[in-house]
């Protein structure tokens, strides 16, 4: 067919949509360009670079060249596009190039697909994000990077639960009073109404039990950190175990590891604790695992950090019944026994919060530095109260608080990773009465050495069995404002004061028989004072505790 000016060459409106007829070209819709972009990229995928950017941008530079040489030959180089043509096939030319050895790339891609790509679609389980192969653990699930946790932590947020009027087990009381009526004389009628409410996210589990959680592992391979976290207990703490069990296909429970009892180990507060298994626990993606708290014999049992789970009946075959379970025992399971499904506790709904993950450092454990300014006006509760009566926060400095005579002691919930480490505060108003730096303390606080300063003197001191033992002391003037610290290498006992920017010698000790506290259960760090006969001791406006 002519173009009805007869200027084109016959051909050029021709009816037939193939080809490189302009008729054929104008037939072909977005939907089909990119058909056959991805049909060039499937059919030539040795020639075509295997990064899906380049393969579009060399289909589509072909294409283009396509059209410009159809049009060009549909006016007889009325329109000449050859030039353009050219352009466009030396950038598809060059895109090739760049993908480097495709052939090699293109094999191993085809036989992936060829060997694997039915099992893959049918298991989009195990599609993963991942670091160095570890599935990576967003921030409001975990805070650690391949943590595995039973529930996310950001459910780990204060509120009610449930409201009942009157008073339940395991629920807060609320009194109020309130005007019922008035009597025949107009005068007011008091009743009151108790109601009650359950918080999370803090609960109670049974004395003498193991409470856990089911997770599912998401990746292939060994586990070694396990993480529980764990609230002040009411007295003195029972014991507490960590425990990690494979749930077998039958439902039931075998027991890979129990640590040692952690209670000599950390601080009576709120705290995440994390425990390193001696050898990495392996499971397959899909297995689940039983990792649980066992709090038994003597002593107050800590409450778990944790949420409630709605109420919702399954059928009896599954299992397991519910996230979260407990088994009754005076004394925690061994390596190796087996904990049957019918012997668990499925009744609470309550789930603790509790994590596997893989250790992602290796060699020497990092050297830790914990700081505290008190610029938020109140002590962290990252800090233990060790005594009965408390310090508080004013103006930034941690100070007395109430008038009653006795000493504040407070820890720092987390341990140091090394024996040898140093504490550093700044003395805000020192008086006759004592401040103190404590280092080497176990979690307990019932023995430490500290730094102590008054007004005229800094020491050395051992503080065991609720006594005071001065190892070592120097006279001097102490100025509000001065920064002092106390350092623990092997058995040297070192208190210093900075003077204008440099740290000055002021006393030492040498405990040369060993007696003093030292080791893995002596590794915690704090900060004290007293009031005596209506005398604070001094502030500090700092601390900070460091491994050397």
């Amino acid at each position: 067919m002519t173009s009805p000016d007869h200027q084109l060459p016959d051909g050029a409106y021709g009816p037939v949509p193939q080809g490189n007829s302009l008729a054929g070209l104008s037939s072909v819709n977005q939907r089909q360009i990119e058909e056959r972009v991805r049909a060039q990229v499937v059919r030539s995928f040795v020639a075509i670079p295997v990064n899906l950017a380049t393969a579009v941008r060399v289909g589509l530079h072909e294409f283009a060249a396509d059209f410009c040489e159809a049009v060009t030959g549909f006016t007889g180089g009325l329109v000449n596009l050859q030039g353009w043509a050219g352009v466009l096939r030396e950038k598809a030319a060059e895109a090739r190039a760049s993908a480097g050895d495709s052939q090699r790339v293109a094999d191993l891609a085809e036989r992936l697909v060829t060997e694997s790509g039915d099992g893959l679609a049918a298991t989009n389980s195990r599609v993963q994000v991942v670091i160095d192969g570890l599935p990576i653990s967003p921030y409001w699930a975990a805070m650690n990077l391949a943590e595995e946790s039973s529930i996310p932590r950001a459910l780990l947020t204060r509120k009610a639960w449930d409201l009942v009027y009157g008073t339940k087990a395991g629920y807060t009381a609320y009194t109020y009073t309130y005007v019922a009526y008035y009597d025949s004389n107009g005068l007011p009628v008091y009743s009151a109404q108790t109601f009650s409410v359950r918080w999370t996210p803090v609960h109670t589990p049974p004395a003498n039990a193991l409470a856990g959680a089911y997770i599912r592992a998401r990746f292939d391979g060994g586990r070694q950190i396990v993480t529980y976290m764990v609230d002040a207990a009411p007295g003195d703490p029972c014991a507490l175990y960590v425990v990690v069990g494979r749930v077998l296909e039958s439902g039931d429970i075998r027991i890979e590891w129990v640590s040692g009892d952690q209670t000599p180990l950390i601080t009576n507060s709120r705290f995440e604790h994390s425990v390193e298994m001696p050898v990495d626990l392996v499971f397959e993606v899909g297995e689940s695992v039983f990792v649980g708290v066992h709090q038994c014999g003597p002593g107050a049992v800590r409450p778990l950090l944790g949420i409630p789970a709605t109420e919702l009946p399954r059928p009896a075959t599954a299992q397991p019944a519910r996230a979260a379970a407990t088994f009754p025992a005076a004394t925690p399971p061994a390596v190796g026994e087996t904990l049957a499904e019918t012997a668990l506790d499925f009744s609470s709904g309550d789930i603790p919060y509790v994590g596997l993950s893989k250790k992602l450092l290796s060699g020497d454990p990092p050297k830790l530095i914990r700081y505290e300014g008190f610029d938020r006006g109140v002590i962290p509760t990252a800090f233990a109260r060790m005594t009965a009566l408390p310090a508080w926060v004013a103006g930034g400095v941690f100070v007395v608080s109430g008038g009653s005579d006795g000493i504040r002691r407070y820890l720092y919930a987390k341990s140091m990773n090394y024996d040898d480490h140093m504490v550093t505060g700044r003395v805000i108003d020192p008086t006759v009465r004592h401040a103190w730096l404590m280092l080497r303390s176990g979690p307990d606080n019932r023995e430490f050495v500290s730094l102590n300063v008054v007004q005229n003197a800094i020491g050395i001191y051992r503080f065991s069995g609720g006594t005071w033992t001065q190892l070592s002391a120097g006279e001097t003037t102490v100025n509000s404002g001065d920064v002092l610290r106390l350092r623990a290498t092997g058995n040297v006992y070192l208190a210093q004061r900075r003077i204008a920017g440099d740290w000055v010698d002021v006393v030492t000790y040498i405990d040369a028989d060993g007696i003093l506290p030292s080791g893995r259960a002596h590794r915690y760090a704090g900060l004290g004072n007293e009031r005596v006969s209506w005398v604070n001791g001094g502030g500090w406006d700092f601390w900070k505790v460091e491994d050397l």
